[in-house]
């Protein structure tokens, strides 16, 4: 039963998913997503008591999704260089694979819910400081040159929030690995000839 109980989840986050993505949170209806998972409204609500409820637990696997596509001790091995590159392309892969999650992420911020706000500015937060301190340790390290690491987390962050919307809307057709390296390139030498 629990493994039933599992699967109806799944069921209807993948329809949440789809519903909220292509008509945006306050348009989407419990209506429309019982009918995309072929469940019963009634069924939907015992699993998940409103609307913002389930966007909200939705959100939360879907970052849960993110953060699972990294190896944390993997990642604490390499340099910062190649934990910088594995962040990248692990988010490429990450929009490619999940568009409808992905546009919720970067795209729904209309969602005026206080708590789902204050929840996505602390995912924010959260990423912008684990950036921060990769950086710190990279200044400490003599990997990187002196500079502010929170200005860098910053722009590296502004190059995570705004690739997707090319490989999700325009799904721009760029090998992922191909990309994280130009993308690398551009962060670790800047955008200036040094012929």
């Amino acid at each position: 039963e629990k493994d039933l109980k599992e699967a109806k989840r799944e069921l209807i986050f993948k329809a949440a998913a789809e519903v909220f993505s292509s008509r945006g949170y306050h348009n989407a209806t419990m209506s429309e997503i019982a009918a995309a998972t072929g469940i019963g409204k009634g069924t939907i609500y015992e699993y998940f008591p409103s609307k913002l409820q389930l966007f909200q637990q939705m959100l939360v696997k879907g970052m849960d999704t993110y953060y699972a596509s990294f190896d944390a001790q993997e990642l604490k091995r390499k340099s910062v260089r190649e934990r910088l590159r594995i962040i990248l392309e692990g988010h490429i892969e990450f929009c490619r694979q999940h568009s409808q999650m992905t546009r919720l992420f970067f795209w729904e911020s209309g969602v005026q819910d206080e708590e789902v706000k204050a929840w996505m500015l602390q995912m924010r937060k959260e990423k912008e400081d684990g950036l921060e301190d990769l950086l710190t340790d990279g200044i400490a390290s003599g990997e990187l040159r002196e500079h502010d690491p929170y200005i860098m987390a910053l722009m590296i962050s502004g190059v995570i929030g705004s690739i997707w919307a090319p490989l999700v809307f325009d799904e721009w057709d760029i090998d992922a690995g191909l990309l994280a390296d130009m993308l690398m390139d551009n962060i670790m030498n800047g955008i200036t000839n040094r012929a």
